[in-house]
This record gives C-alpha cells, structure tokens and sequence, in this order.
C-alpha cells in the first residue's frame, strides 16, 4: 500500500462523508486530471482512491459502509488507499503528494493487508514482546497471524467469552506470552494464538484473570477482592475455551501454571 498519492491518473476514486466541494465538482475534477469515478460514488472492485470527508452519523462509528467495503476488499488482495479530504484537497489545489491512512475501517491496514510467511518469519525470529499496532514489526506478525486465524471474514467469535464481533475488535493474543516463546514455538502460527476481544477478554488472560484447564474448561482467579472483577468474572463460569485442542495444550498449560493468578 503505498504511503502517498501523488496523481490521479488511471486512479477510480470514490468520496464518503462531506468534503469541502460538492461532490459532483470533486468527481468532475478527478475525470478531468485522469481519474475515473464511479456514477454513484460507490466503492466497488475497481476502487483504488477512497477519499473520506467528515460525518457526524458514521454507520459503524467513526466510519460508514464504503469505508468497510474498501477494508473487506482490502482484506481480499485488492489496493484501496483511504485518503482524507483535507489531504486530497492538498493534491488537487497545491500539487502536493496526499498522505494515504494507515488505517481503514479502525484497523491498521497493515492488519487487513496481512503479511507474507517470509516477512513473518523474519519478525518471528525476534524475542522478546512486541507492541501489536504500533510498532512496525508487531504490525506485520499481528497481519500476518490475524489472516491465519480470521481469513476474509468481517466476523468472528471469541475463544472465551464466544461473543461474536466484527474482527477490528478481535485480536490474534499469544496463548503463551510471546516473550517467553521459543523462536520455534513462535514460528508456530497455527497454534500459538488464540482469537481474543478487546472488550475485556484480552486484558484478563493477558493479566492471569483468566486461565484454561486441560479439555478447555475456563478457570477463575480469586487474587482480588473487587466486587465489580468477580461480578466480570462469573460471566466465564462454566464456559469453555473453544481454542483448547491437543495442539494447544502445552501453551494453555505454561499459561496455567505460570501466568494465571489461582
């Protein structure tokens, strides 16, 4: 995905949310210097330029339908840059490159883009942990790790509280802490995550709060005395991790005995 856009030329663009021309004139201008638009300004195969101006009323949030079509064939292999209006406004007015976002749909799009098994095994053969977002290289093993488990689904459950969420708010979590991974178990995509939400999930395996026994059976720590945690809690009683199987086993095993706070 490149980092700037600096012509139109053989671009397809299409607009979502307000910019500071209408519409019609910005899509009259982009034919003009040798874009192409589409005639409703929808995003389809053949976009490569979302420019993505301001809406108080977001579908999704902070972002709307054509933003989450352009993540989805993003996701698929397709090249979709996502450019602000004031950004694409520099492009056309003052001939300057328009930055591209490196996020799409909130995610970073090195996430959607994933990453090829050459560059995650380079990234692999680093110790020690690595930030999942903000850091370059925890950008790509995060890319490469989220294609293994979630694919070209917009939705996925997670392995604890089995809640079903769209994937900007899953993550691909080490189930034995990648600082303390060999490089060979680090290298082992297929086993060695777990999807996990970021709506409280994460945070709770990642701190020992939770732990999974043998068979998947998912166990409760009992170290703090919150009223508020053990209420959180309970909601995981009789629940099972659907990531436990014998390949698993191992790593929810040194995580038992060595992270989670019995």
């Amino acid at each position: 995905m490149p980092k700037h856009l600096t012509t139109l030329a053989g671009e397809s663009v299409a607009f979502t949310g307000r910019a500071w021309r209408p519409r019609f004139e910005l899509q009259r201008i982009v034919r003009r210097t040798g874009g192409t638009t589409t005639p409703r300004g929808d995003v389809t195969a053949d976009t490569t330029v979302l420019v993505r101006g301001a809406c108080a009323t977001w579908k999704y949030g902070d972002y709307g339908r054509k933003e989450r079509r352009a993540a989805s064939l993003v996701r698929r292999g397709h090249s979709v840059a996502v450019v602000h209006d004031f950004e694409f406004r520099r492009l056309l007015e003052e001939r300057r490159p328009a930055r591209v976002c490196d996020r799409i749909a909130g995610q970073p799009v090195q996430w959607l883009v994933g990453a090829t098994t050459r560059q995650f095994q380079k990234v692999a053969a680093i110790g020690g942990p690595l930030d999942r977002e903000h850091s370059a290289i925890g950008r790509v093993e995060q890319g490469f790790l989220r294609h293994r488990l979630f694919g070209e689904v917009e939705e996925a459950s997670c392995s604890l509280c089995g809640r079903r969420l769209p994937i900007s708010l899953l993550v691909a979590a080490h189930i034995k802490p990648r600082s303390e991974c060999s490089r060979r178990e680090r290298l082992d995509a297929e086993h060695v995550v777990f999807s996990l939400c970021l709506l409280g999930c994460d945070a709770l395996y990642e701190r020992g709060l939770v732990g999974v026994r043998p068979g998947g059976e998912i166990c409760l720590s009992e170290a703090h005395d919150s009223s508020i945690l053990r209420r959180l809690l309970r909601s995981y009683q009789r629940r099972k991790c659907s990531a436990w199987k014998d390949a698993t086993a191992e790593y929810f095993g040194w995580h038992l005995m060595r992270r989670f706070q019995g």
